[in-house]
């Protein structure tokens, strides 16, 4: 399995568009990518609880070919595309972090949980 972190920030302004956009990102790989175990998007919070403009998405494929049919997804190459659009800096200066697990769990299916 491989997980992986990853963080970018939206421009001042755009943050509607770019939410729709990763949105987008987030149901085709629902859909359409059975090795996306998780795909979780969170928006970070300055120390007074407010949500920043900074996104952090914490994401489990189930092998090295899973995680490029999402690099690869219609979505992702559109995010990319509009990057400038929406996002500070360029695709490449993405803050990504690869992760050993060690172990856990994920109460996915919980009541309350969010999908």
């Amino acid at each position: 399995m491989i997980t992986i972190t990853a963080q970018f920030t939206m421009k001042a302004g755009m943050t509607s568009l770019a939410l729709k956009r990763v949105e987008a990102v987030k149901r085709q790989t629902d859909r359409e990518q059975p090795g996306a175990l998780v795909y979780l998007v969170h928006r970070l919070l300055d120390a007074k609880k407010r949500p920043t403009r900074t996104l952090v998405f914490y994401e489990c494929y189930r092998d090295h070919k899973a995680l490029q049919a999402h690099l690869d997804s219609s979505s992702w190459k559109a995010l990319v595309k509009g990057w400038s659009e929406c996002f500070e800096g360029t695709p490449s200066d993405i803050q990504l972090t690869s992760l050993q697990r060690l172990g856990g769990f994920a109460h996915l299916e919980a009541p309350g949980a969010l999908r």
